[in-house]
Parts: C-alpha cells; structure tokens; sequence
C-alpha cells in the first residue's frame, strides 16, 4: 500500500497549474506561519520500483520534492503496518503482529484510542480517516470509531472488491470504482475543512494494487487503462533473483517451488494499471487544494505499508525479510524539501508518525518507536541499525512472531522466531540480489554475532531505545 503526505508553500509548477514549494522552514517560521495541513494518501503493497507507473504523480511529487531511495517497511504486511502508521510504534509495542489469529488484525491492537489523529486533534487539527483500517476491522462486533477523528470514513466491507463497499456511517457504494470512490469521499471532506480556520490531517487509503480476494486474484482497473503498459516487461524478470535457481542454502520456510511467468506477467500488468486510476487521484487532490486555496499550507508524502516479491526468490507475497518487500517508495514535496532530489537516508513507516507530530507541533500519548525525518535528514548519527521483523499465526513459544532480524547499509538478517541457529543473512555489497544466504557461514560468524546481539536489543526496544549507534559490524573474514 502507499502513502502520501503533503506540506507545501508553493507558487507556480510549469506545465501542470499547480502552485511550487516557495521558502525555507526557517523562513516559514520566521512569518510564523499556521500549522500546515498534512494529506496523506496510502496505497496498498506498491513496490518501490512502480513508482515510475505513475506519470501525475511523478510530475507533482517527484519533480517537486525529495524521493527517499532507502525507505522501508519494517514488519511488511498489511495490518502490523498499518497498525504502525496510526501508532508510530513496532508490533511489540502496539500489539498487531499478523493481519490474523490471536496476535493480528484490529482486534490485536492495543489502546486504539491513543492514536495519531487523536493527538494532532488534541493540537487543534480537524482530521479524517477514508478507506480500509486495520484488517479485521470490518468483521469485529461491536465495531467502535477510534478516537480523535473529525470524520471517521472506514470502509468496513468489500474492501478488496474494487467495485463496492460499505461505510462506518452505513453509506453504500455499488457499481463505483474503488477508487473514486475514494477520490469523491475525501473531496467532500477537503471542502468541509476548507470552510473553517483549523489545519487538518487526512488520511486516504487506496486499496490499488491489492490483488482480489476472488479468483482470479488480480487487481482490478478501469476500462480506460485496460491496455496501459502492454508492452511493458516486469522489471523482476531481469532479475537473477526471479525464480532463484538455488535455495537450498534458505530455511526450510522459506524454500518454494518456481512461480509460473505468465502468472507474475498477468499480475504485474495488471497491478500498474489499477495504479493509473491512483495516480489519477492523487493529481486530482493536488488540483483539488488548490482550488480550495489550501495547497499553499499543506505537506504531502507518498508511500505504502509494504512492498511485494514478483517472482524474485520463487515468492509472489509480502511477511518475508527480502529487500523487495521491504522497500517502498517515499516521496516528500513540502518546505525544506528540494524539488527533485534524491536522499538515501534510511527512513521507516514507523518514523512517518514522528514526522506528522513534528509537522504538527502535537503531542503524542504513546512513546514513539521512530524518528521525524526533520531529524533524521543528513545526520548519520542517530542510528545505524533497524529493526526489521515479520509475524505469523501460530500457537507456539514465539507469540506472533515469524523472524525477527535487522537491516544495515550493508547486511540483511533475520533469525527465525524461537530459534538461535536457522536464519538468514545476506551481504549486500557482495550479493545484491541476496542469492547466497550467508547465515551458516563460518567467514561470517562474526558478522552474525554482532547483528543477533543487535537484533535482541531491538525486539526489545521502545521510544528512544529502538534508534541506536552500535558501531561498525567486524567485517566477514
């Protein structure tokens, strides 16, 4: 899924009407500017790499602000990401784990009234919430709004139908696209905050490029985008990752059989093209705060709870500690965001929630996992170590856990749940496709002592804790 996030003072954007990024945060300060409006739209299991499908968006966001080429996921699945976007806290912290069982869903998530549109309301935001919550939301009896929303908009049925759906407030849509609905429902609140003097945070969550939950399990697009990008081949496929030809050196979990190419084919053409229809959306916002004269005061983000493997390790999925469904794209247009630039600092979903209480000069009711990315932006001195982690739905000894491991520049790790010596470990700068699980490796033991230590210190962590400096990792022999 994506999200995106705008805070903007703009004039002029050649070509498209649209109004550009004009001075400095201190500048804005010094003007004591009013607190910004922050629009985020979320999309659902969009890999980094399909942000070059979406031409609008590309225009407004990229062009005009700051692509983070080093954004992750850290618990890559729909709910425990999800969960970490209204918390700015880890599974251990908030709760959700899984999107099912005992440990997942909504019903997993802990204090949800402690959330982050409670806190920006308690700093004078009106705020909103439009589309899918977290999983199992719809199903859960009784069904309760969470606290601190102005409008509360969930969809609570036909989420993934992308042709009908039902809403918190009994609304019913048949026959209707998914997303415009979204585009039309969220239009309608931007013009009821326009009329007053309060800033607002929004949240917009597409379910594109989710696949059905019937078969045969693609996701759906509108007819006017049914041949876009026909020619086009699935980046994955020149991958030497794509159906990996050797797996023997992974757990057991983890071996699968190939994936059919005409199934990922099929399923990548049709994943951009539902895009399209996002991308479409998001350029009609733009106009949309412009219009309403709101643009010039409101931040905008993109990205999305979790990338997605196509084919790269045999895997069709996401809850994996692969680069692939780790990644997703973050876009930033705003103040003190130079228009088309890059920034490889490493910035997690969870850091997105610091971010808007930052923005917002809010205060949260929770100790915060992450960090703002105002902080974070050119300093290498605040962390050098994430922690990366995936849930399941078992019974055992290890509650909700799959594997849990870290990320650093150079290394991946995991080590599996409840156990010190099944693992992986994947050494980027020698294996950037992680084709080599280095894991029993004996000119890697040292290398895998140092990151289980780090690893048990962060599946521990909270608040400050969760973000250290442990030094340099001693080199593989």
């Amino acid at each position: 899924m994506v999200l995106v996030l705008v805070a903007m003072a703009m004039s002029t954007l050649a070509g498209v009407g649209v109004p550009s990024v004009s001075g400095s945060v201190e500048e804005r300060a010094g003007r004591r500017a009013p607190a910004p409006n922050i629009v985020v739209f979320l999309t659902d299991d969009m890999r980094a790499d399909e942000l070059r499908f979406l031409p609008k968006t590309r225009k407004l966001l990229v062009q005009q602000g700051v692509r983070f080429t080093n954004a992750i996921s850290p618990h890559p699945m729909c709910c425990p990401a999800r969960a970490e976007l209204v918390t700015g806290q880890y599974g251990q912290n908030n709760g959700v784990r899984h999107n099912t069982g005992r440990w997942g869903g909504a019903k997993s998530l802990e204090r949800p009234d402690q959330n982050v549109g409670r806190w920006l309301s308690a700093a004078g935001y009106r705020t909103s919430y439009h589309g899918k919550y977290l999983n199992g939301y719809e199903r859960m009896q009784p069904r309760r709004e969470p606290a601190g929303w102005t409008f509360w908009d969930a969809q609570v049925s036909g989420i993934y139908t992308y042709q009908r759906g039902r809403f918190f407030n009994g609304d019913r849509v048949r026959n209707e696209y998914v997303t415009t609905t979204m585009t039309r429902r969220s239009h309608e609140t931007l013009g009821r905050f326009a009329k007053g003097r309060a800033p607002f945070f929004m949240v917009v969550n597409h379910v594109a490029p989710h696949g059905t939950l019937t078969r045969p399990q693609l996701p759906r697009w509108q007819a006017k985008y049914r041949r876009a990008y026909l020619r086009v081949r699935p980046p994955s496929f020149d991958k030497p990752s794509f159906n990996e030809q050797r797996i023997g050196d992974l757990p057991r979990g983890l071996r699968t059989g190939k994936v059919s190419r005409a199934r990922m084919s099929r399923l990548f053409h049709a994943r951009v093209r539902a895009l399209r229809s996002v991308d479409d959306s998001i350029a009609a916002t733009v106009r949309r705060l412009a219009r309403l004269g709101e643009l010039d005061d409101t931040y905008l983000v993109l990205t999305s709870d979790n990338g997605f493997a196509l084919g790269e390790h045999r895997l069709a999925s996401k809850n994996y500690l692969f680069d692939e469904i780790l990644d997703v794209p973050l876009v930033v247009r705003g103040p003190g965001f130079e228009p088309g630039t890059t920034d490889d600092t490493p910035v997690t979903l969870v850091d997105l929630v610091a971010t808007f209480v930052d923005w917002a000069d809010a205060r949260p009711g929770r100790r915060l996992d992450g960090v703002s990315i105002e902080r974070l932006r050119g300093r290498r001195g605040v962390r050098d170590t994430i922690l990366v982690q995936t849930g399941d739905q078992k019974a055992d000894r290890t509650p909700g856990w799959d594997y849990r491991g870290v990320t650093t520049d150079r290394y991946l790790f995991g080590l599996r749940a409840g156990s010190r010596n099944v693992g992986i470990l994947f050494d980027r700068e020698r294996d950037p496709y992680a084709l080599r699980n280095r894991f029993w490796d004996r000119d890697y033991r040292a290398v895998r002592r140092e990151l289980t230590r780090r690893t048990r210190t962060l599946s521990r962590c909270s608040g400050a804790a969760c973000n250290q400096v442990f030094g340099p990792v001693p080199p593989p022999r």
